[in-house]
């Protein structure tokens, strides 16, 4: 049985547009995707459990190898991993939160990752033609978390480091609501370029 990433069966050429350096856009489907809340006693267990040192605000992230940790609200934090790893952060996080004020939700299978990638000013463009966030470097570098929206959709989004006048953002959605997203995310590019990557859009159970 194959598992559909949510973009599978979209076409291209309802999304794309000339460019020289195009805007790239890209699914991360099936990631490992925890939401952490609790009080900050539970907070800081659950990252000594996963030998994790959390973000130190609101709004940014932490990694340890292929673990990423979102601070994205006084209580909330989004924990993600490679495809598969649920299972093992979920049981670490049970034992460490046993007799602690906190809750752990299982949001793998619900949400899944469009990712932007291109020229620095031309993906931050883009994001804020939908998302009310001040997008400039200055406000939001690598390494930022935000939850927030883009058009009517909520989403996390996630700045990642690249290379120097490169941009890279992660915008976790509702699987329900990715085509609609992608859609947006291409109309607001197309004066930049836009392109969908080309890659596989199946994972073979």
């Amino acid at each position: 049985m194959a598992e559909l990433s949510a973009l599978d069966g979209l076409d291209p050429a309802t999304l794309e547009a000339a460019g020289e350096d195009p805007v790239l856009l890209g699914e991360r489907p099936f990631r490992t995707r925890l939401l952490l809340r609790g009080r900050p006693e539970a907070l800081s267990a659950a990252g000594t459990s996963l030998e994790l040192a959390l973000p130190d605000r609101v709004g940014s992230s932490t990694t340890r190898g292929t673990l990423a940790a979102l601070w994205l609200g006084p209580d909330r934090i989004a924990l993600l991993d490679e495809p598969g790893r649920e299972r093992a952060l979920l049981a670490r996080l049970e034992a460490a939160l046993a007799n602690l004020p906190g809750a752990i939700v299982d949001l793998g299978e619900a949400m899944t990752i469009l990712r932007l990638e291109g020229p620095d000013r031309a993906v931050r463009a883009t994001l804020a033609e939908g998302c009310p966030l001040d997008l400039h470097p200055r406000s939001a570098p690598a390494g930022s978390a935000f939850a927030s929206h883009y058009g009517k959709v909520a989403i996390w989004l996630h700045l990642l480091a690249a290379a120097p006048d490169r941009c890279s953002a992660e915008l976790h959605v509702e699987r329900s609501f990715a085509r609609h997203l992608a859609r947006h995310l291409a109309l607001a590019g197309r004066e930049h370029g836009f392109r969908l990557e080309r890659r596989a859009r199946s994972l073979s159970a």
